[in-house]
């Protein structure tokens, strides 16, 4: 039930952030790059293909990459990301102290990111924090 909610809850942030009116058209809608650290485990896999499941089936692209536990990786990933165009960022961080420089481009670029899950710090580009109740 809180994995549903967190999906429901990034999905309604991703929109937010990308101001689209609910009458938009689908071409209109943009590329949500998702970066998650690793796929060494069944969690990070499970929640990159619900995310882009449910953002798919609301008329989005998507850019999912995982990173191998590889901060220098993460990065270029992410930069690759928004060199490509995407509108919104969503970072699962392997080190959320790295990440300054390239959201920083991102921002010059109008490129809206959430912290998903873990916090992004010593960055002032991050525009959402998404995270769930592991209760």
């Amino acid at each position: 039930m809180k994995r549903t909610l967190l999906k429901s809850v990034l999905a309604s942030l991703a929109l937010a952030a990308l101001g689209v009116a609910p009458q938009a058209n689908a071409q209109d809608k943009g590329t949500i790059g998702i970066s998650m650290p690793t796929k060494s485990s069944a969690r990070w896999i499970a929640d990159g293909d619900n995310m882009v499941k449910v953002l798919k089936d609301r008329g989005y692209k998507t850019d999912l990459q995982y990173a191998d536990d590889d901060i220098p990786n993460q990065l270029a990933q992410i930069e690759n990301m928004v060199t490509k165009g995407v509108k919104v960022l969503v970072i699962a961080s392997i080190d959320g102290t790295t990440l300054s420089k390239v959201l920083q481009n991102a921002a010059d670029k109008g490129v809206k990111v959430i912290a998903y899950d873990r916090l992004i710090k010593g960055s002032k580009n991050v525009d959402y924090y998404a995270t769930f109740d592991n209760f």
